[in-house]
């Protein structure tokens, strides 16, 4: 029943599987599209036969389905796998100048200029056409721009994750993208050579975006209200204080920097406004609709196209058509046809969190604020327009706190009083930004409006941060597996079955759930206090190793002073996280004793066996005993096994 409802999802469904297939197998494209191809050959032929029977037509939409989950399969292949990965390699070992264009704007980081590129050949010509990020030293006279060509003097080397335990995949998050190669250039490592010009749409879309922030700086707007309006309107969030970020985070309405679904709306709703007098004649309908559409594409474009935007504006084209041709549009249709669209544009858009988070809220939002309403009907319309901001937000809240938990490990426990609060605000802000956009060609109103959107985002900034400062605003280091994250899921679906359709079944799948999510939290627990290990982490600045006894640790470091220091953030916070690990961080060149652990210099004792720290500029000295250690950790990668053997030859001889 389900499926003859939104047939979409019998092709969806296959398609999703074969993009799952393709990015966890190692298979190459040219065995999947033959078969493909032969699947085609035998839905044609059948498709064209004269006499339909059963068996055809059933063959028929097997063979659409195998279709479709080939085609998810070779989509993702010509995305995700560089099939010459070995060969570029060699190319990039034996070479170090290389012609390269500039395919996006650059970025300026703390320390680099970031760009996306495409390297196109080597100097003596050779073809490649691989993308690569490349970070310019930030002292260059004149930066590269979007559109350029350049002449690269540079080691370019493969992409490699930090290799730290339960770190974030920067490898395979790149390859997602089609991007597998990076290098660093010096100011004197690259030149201009010319200039191709980019895509006229995204350049213009760029410059737009650009004079749209100038006229916020011009109005006056600065600091944070500047970032937080670039944000939440034009989606330039690189001027944005992390600490601000975080605040947000914290507070459970991190959404609201993001341009969003919400934020598609009301332009929609005021573009739809502004064109009320086109909806007379059947001509000027079909005008405002593609005028409607128009601009709703052009301000994505502008926005940069996020998953969020780029579904939101998919699903109001949808609904523009539908009111065009006078039919309700059903919002699953919009939400599984847009979500078929993006993903054959892009089918590695479902490993992204934000896509896969931006869905989940909108589907919780159809499914699951509908029931929430009529739990209670106000008669006040005051109370009725804050009744159902606590309904959207418990409901967007409910589909996207599992996968939420799992991947960042944290739950905002004041979501409900920030949404209330925050999202009337940032309403406010988003129309007070568009009329300041409007009518900034008038001093003195524009002056005003300006003044008005900037104490907007004071106040909405003050109630961030004053949640974020409330005891126990935010549980942290929650440990969950992507299994009980699938738990909880059932269980949130059996339960609102069970509402909706009163039958025992759902009662016990629901409880059942429970009970299996219980058992393997108390075994996830068992297992990590019998846990006896050591860990090495590799750091941006200096070194630090981890000795764990039953989920008890010690970790000794030379850089890291405190858990706020970015490389324990980045490097260590989540492998502690997800072994649920409690840790104290000693100074490396400290001894200690405690009941597991004894540190004498750089010898360790731990659970009955000994280690050595070795770390660079040691000198190793002939003692008149023998000092044997079980273990040796080379806390450096500067530190290799053949220096080792060559101190233990030469005593004299320093660890570089």
């Amino acid at each position: 029943m389900f499926f003859r409802n939104y047939p979409i999802l019998r092709l969806l469904i296959p398609f999703t599987l074969g993009i799952g297939v393709a990015y966890g197998t190692p298979l190459s494209l040219s065995f999947p599209m033959t078969l493909w191809l032969i699947s085609i050959c035998w839905f044609v032929s059948l498709i064209l036969q004269h006499k339909k029977t059963l068996s055809t037509t059933l063959l028929a939409g097997i063979f659409l389905q195998i279709l479709f989950l080939l085609a998810g399969f070779c989509l993702t292949c010509i995305h995700f796998r560089n099939e010459n990965f070995e060969f570029y390699e060699k190319i990039f070992e034996n070479n170090q100048s290389f012609v390269a264009k500039i395919i996006d704007h650059p970025v300026p980081k703390a320390k680099s200029i970031k760009v996306l590129a495409i390297i196109e050949q080597t100097t003596d010509g050779q073809a490649i056409g691989q993308k690569a990020v490349f970070y310019f030293a930030k002292d260059c006279l004149h930066p590269p721009n979007y559109g350029d060509v350049v002449l690269i003097h540079s080691k370019i080397s493969a992409i490699e994750n930090s290799k730290n335990p339960y770190a974030f995949d920067y490898k395979k998050y790149m390859q997602r993208k089609g991007i597998f190669y990076t290098a660093y250039v010096p100011s004197s490592g690259w030149q201009k050579i010319g200039q191709c010009g980019g895509n006229p749409i995204k350049e213009k879309a760029y410059q737009i975006q650009q004079y749209f922030s100038q006229i916020f700086a011009d109005a006056g707007m600065c600091g944070d209200e500047y970032s937080i309006i670039t944000a939440i309107l034009l989606g330039n969030d690189e001027t944005m204080e992390p600490e601000l970020k975080a605040s947000y985070a914290s507070a459970g309405v991190s959404h609201i920097l993001c341009v969003s679904g919400m934020h598609v709306g009301v332009i929609f709703m005021i573009l739809n406004f502004l064109l009320q007098p086109l909806d007379y004649a059947k001509s000027s309908r079909l005008l405002k609709a593609l005028l409607l559409m128009l601009f709703i594409w052009i301000y994505a474009c502008i926005t940069g196209l996020s998953p969020s935007v780029t579904r939101a504006a998919t699903m109001f084209s949808f609904v523009t058509i539908g009111s065009l041709l006078r039919r309700n549009t059903n919002i699953f249709h919009s939400l599984f046809a847009s979500l078929f669209i993006l993903l054959i544009i892009n089918p590695l858009l479902i490993f992204e969190i934000g896509f896969q988070l931006s869905y989940a809220a909108v589907f919780g939002i159809v499914i699951f604020q509908p029931k929430l309403v009529e739990l209670w009907e106000p008669k006040h319309k005051i109370i009725n327009y804050f009744w159902n901001l606590v309904t959207v937000s418990v409901a967007a809240q409910l589909a996207t706190f599992p996968l939420s938990v799992y991947t960042f490990g944290q739950f905002p426990n004041y979501f409900l009083l920030a949404n209330l609060s925050v999202i009337s605000l940032s309403f406010l802000v988003v129309v007070s930004g568009v009329c300041l956009l409007a009518v900034s060609f008038i001093p003195l109103v524009s002056t005003w409006l300006a003044w008005l959107l900037t104490h907007e985002i004071k106040l909405m900034n003050l109630i961030v941060q004053s949640i974020e400062k409330i005891p126990g605003a935010v549980t942290e280091n929650i440990s969950i597996s992507w299994i009980q994250m699938l738990l909880i899921y059932l269980c949130i679906i059996a339960f609102y079955l069970l509402f909706q359709q009163k039958k025992k079944r759902f009662y016990w799948i629901g409880i059942g759930s429970v009970f299996c999510l219980v058992l393997l939290f108390d075994f996830d627990r068992y297992l990590t206090q019998h846990i006896e290990n050591q860990t090495v982490y590799k750091l941006s600045k200096g070194v630090a190793v981890c000795f764990n006894y039953h989920g008890k640790a010690v970790i000794f470091s030379d850089s890291i002073a405190n858990k706020n220091h970015k490389d324990y953030v980045y490097c260590i916070q989540n492998h502690e996280r997800k072994e649920r690990i409690e840790s104290v961080i000693i100074p490396i060149d400290s001894n200690m004793r405690n009941k597991f652990l004894l540190k004498e210099g750089d010898f360790v004792f731990f659970c009955g066996k000994s280690f050595h720290l070795a770390r660079r500029k040691r000198r190793y000295y002939e003692t008149s005993h023998k000092i044997s250690v079980d273990e040796v950790l080379l806390l450096e990668d500067h530190v290799k096994t053949e220096y080792m053997r060559k101190a233990i030859e030469n005593p004299n001889v320093p660890l570089p």
